[in-house]
């Protein structure tokens, strides 16, 4: 481990805590309260608030969820924007639109006539919306085939395996977040 590599360990410590203990305050929690519902002890929480320890993943799953929230808010830095703006390629591609940190998946497949696949966003265990901006895709989960034209649109709670076919040229936007939350 690099000299550098331990500042930015000790810097990225101190900011989860800080976010961490803003959460937990504005929530009206107490150390004891948050410790018990993450099942880690005070005085663990307590140093990690503190920026002395840094959390394991499991460990910040764990407080993330007694709290309310989710990692990547607890991980993004203070006052951080994410914006990417861009046009939907001309040719048939699917682009993903999603931030690496974010648990949200989101692609807009672009397709043409006849184009077929398996779902360009994750579907095991996942929730997925997908809404058809222009065009026409034949959508086939969990037992079911769907139409879906202009404007149309098809939420499914974990559908399982999902398969596609443009019917004609089709632009349309699909999201998938996990069932579960972290």
């Amino acid at each position: 481990m690099k000299a550098n590599d331990v500042v930015e360990e000790s810097s990225l410590a101190a900011r989860i805590g800080a976010r961490l203990r803003s959460l937990r305050k504005a929530r009206g929690l107490t150390l004891a309260n948050l410790a018990e519902q993450s099942g880690i002890s005070v005085s663990y929480l307590s140093a990690v608030e503190k920026g002395v320890n840094l959390p394991s993943l499991q460990t910040l799953a764990g407080v993330t969820e007694a709290l309310g929230a989710s990692i990547p808010a607890v991980l993004a830095e203070e006052g951080q924007t994410h914006v990417k703006a861009g046009r939907v390629p001309a040719e048939p591609t699917v682009v993903d639109t999603a931030h690496p940190l974010l648990q949200l998946r989101t692609t807009i497949l672009h397709a043409r006539a006849g184009d077929h696949g398996e779902s360009p966003v994750p579907t095991d265990d996942h929730d997925l919306f997908v809404f058809v901006q222009h065009g026409q895709i034949s959508l086939s989960l969990a037992g079911g085939d769907y139409l879906l034209g202009d404007g149309d649109a098809l939420d499914a709670k974990n559908p399982g395996k999902v398969s596609w076919r443009a019917e004609d040229q089709c632009v349309a936007v699909w999201a998938a977040c996990p069932s579960r939350i972290l």
